[in-house]
């Protein structure tokens, strides 16, 4: 370290000089003398003192110096250790947070792998349902081909029946007209003879009184109550629209048979409609996802000019003169595997619980009633009305003897299995409830507030209950009260909001007078039941 002095000039005491030591200190020794010694003295001393003071400075700064270093050392080392602890415990968390990737890393490798063997997994189970599935349909499809042909011919062999019946019967009559005018001549001649017999004896004896019988009586045999011709060709014609569709339904697959990406398209299509309509549920609200998701799926069907159908088959009452009948296949095609889902829902769910099945017709009529589901400006609800057709006839006014094979399929008595028995009677009430229930919830519908056109508006619902109730008493089936039942039960207040005093006439009929006409039964017991039921809950006294 160097030594830096001070060039300030130092302060010199008065008082330095110890007089005692001069050599001066006599009286007799000369003042300038005695002076030039005290000031040499004094500059000796002030020379010390400052080297000493110098010195001292040195040795203080020389100490504070070491000190600094010291403690600048002392400093170090600790930002040192502290840096060290902080390395290691950097290091530490780089180390944690490598695991912590690697953890996450790994978890997310396992949940993409048990995802991707999840989804393979249900694809696998997805083609083998659709396999079994497919492979039931085409069992379906075979058995109701092959029920087709046998009721084909069983209306054949009826047709020919009914045909020889009326020969025969002509036949019997015209021998018995032809024994009439036999009996009548022979009659006519006995007469003439006992004319003449009793006009000779009139001469001999007294008159007699004679009383003559007829001599052949013919006895009439009683005449089935024929069916409403209007309504029976109604009828027909519906089940001949359904009979188109399942042809449809065959040339679609035939098409898609050799158009892999129509396949694909159309068993994406069926699928997610039978899904989503599988999905509705009560709630308001509730249905929203399901009815968007069917109506994209129709939407983007309706905008697929080929393959194309003659779309005049599948209406009841086609327009007289059009220019282009023509339409999209894949919309026909996939409105019907709707209405079928439509009507299966009725007929599992509402056949339980039948206040379900008016969120479901809800869906089925706004999908009906959609502009761009239209054609022509005209609703293709038909689709669904003819399945209605098929498995509830007594809606539209069909009856015939439940007793009877041929009467329970005019009546839409569903079977097990295609050839063979039909399902029990309890499961047939449940069906016919839900499909009673299903058309209440699709016709009842007010559209005064919407934009849209009612596909199926009120009326058809008051012609149903009529064609009902206008059966003649000894044809009332059970089947008819079940499903008057299911019209009626939790579909009341829209039926008197939709027709007032009118609608109140025809329930006091057809819950008070109608049962009591009908045949002795439980249905007809379930039906005029419901007039306590409406006097208690809703305090509708019939």
């Amino acid at each position: 370290m160097s030594r830096t002095r001070s060039l300030s000039t130092p302060k010199i005491s008065r008082h330095t000089t110890d007089v005692t030591t001069s050599p001066y200190r006599l009286a007799t020794d000369s003042p300038s003398r005695q002076l030039q010694w005290e000031l040499q003295q004094l500059a000796i001393s002030s020379q010390k003192q400052f080297s000493a003071q110098l010195d001292r400075e040195d040795d203080e700064r020389e100490v504070l110096h070491r000190e600094a270093l010291t403690e600048a050392s002392a400093r170090h080392d600790r930002i040192r250790r502290e840096a060290e602890q902080l390395r290691k415990q950097l290091e530490q968390q780089v180390q944690a947070e490598r695991r912590r990737r690697e953890e996450e890393a790994q978890k997310e490798n396992d949940r993409l792998r048990r995802e991707r063997e999840e989804q393979e997994l249900a694809v696998k189970k997805r083609q083998e349902s659709e396999r079994a599935r497919t492979a039931e349909l085409e069992a379906k499809r075979a058995a109701e081909v092959k029920r087709t042909e046998e009721e084909a011919a069983e209306r054949r062999k009826q047709d020919q029946e009914r045909r020889d019946a009326e020969a025969a019967q002509k036949l019997k009559e015209e021998q018995a007209a032809e024994v009439r005018r036999k009996d009548e001549a022979r009659a006519a001649e006995a007469r003439a003879k006992q004319s003449a017999v009793t006009s000779q004896q009139a001469q001999t004896a007294p008159t007699t009184k004679v009383s003559t019988q007829p001599a052949h009586q013919v006895t009439q045999l009683p005449q089935p109550i024929p069916v409403n011709p209007q309504w029976e060709e109604e009828h027909q014609r519906y089940l001949t629209i359904h009979q188109r569709l399942k042809e449809l339904r065959n040339g679609m697959a035939s098409q898609a048979k050799q158009n892999p990406e129509l396949k694909q398209a159309m068993g994406d299509m069926r699928r997610e409609i039978r899904k989503s309509v599988g999905q509705l549920r009560e709630g308001k609200g509730a249905n929203s996802n399901q009815l968007k998701n069917i109506m994209d799926i129709l939407k983007k069907a309706a905008t697929l000019a080929e393959p194309s159908v003659d779309i005049t088959l599948y209406l009841a009452s086609p327009p007289r003169q059009v220019n282009d009948p023509k339409g999209p296949a894949l919309l026909v095609y996939l409105l019907s595997i709707f209405a079928k889902a439509i009507v299966a829902q009725f007929v599992d769910e509402a056949g339980v619980k039948p206040q379900i099945a008016d969120p479901i017709g809800t869906v089925a009529s706004h999908i009906f009633a959609i502009s761009d589901l239209r054609w022509k400006e005209i609703s293709l609800v038909d689709i669904l009305i003819a399945k209605f057709h098929v498995v509830c006839p007594v809606l539209f006014g069909i009856y015939g003897d439940e007793q009877s094979v041929q009467g329970k399929q005019r009546l839409g008595w569903s079977k097990e299995e295609d050839g063979g028995p039909f399902v029990p009677q309890q499961r047939h009430f449940e069906r016919m409830t839900g499909l009673g229930a299903g058309f209440a919830g699709i016709s009842l519908k007010n559209y005064e507030k919407a934009r849209a056109k009612n596909p199926y508006p009120d009326h058809h619902y008051w012609q149903a209950i009529a064609r009902i109730a206008n059966v003649p008493s000894d044809q009332i089936t059970e089947t008819h009260l079940v499903v008057l039942k299911g019209m009626i039960e939790w579909y009341e207040v829209k039926f008197l909001n939709f027709f007032g005093d009118a609608a109140l006439a025809v329930l006091r009929y057809v819950l008070v007078e109608l049962p009591k006409r009908s045949p002795p039964s439980i249905a007809a017991k379930a039906l005029a039941g419901l007039v306590d039921v409406l006097k208690r809950q809703k305090k509708l006294v019939l």
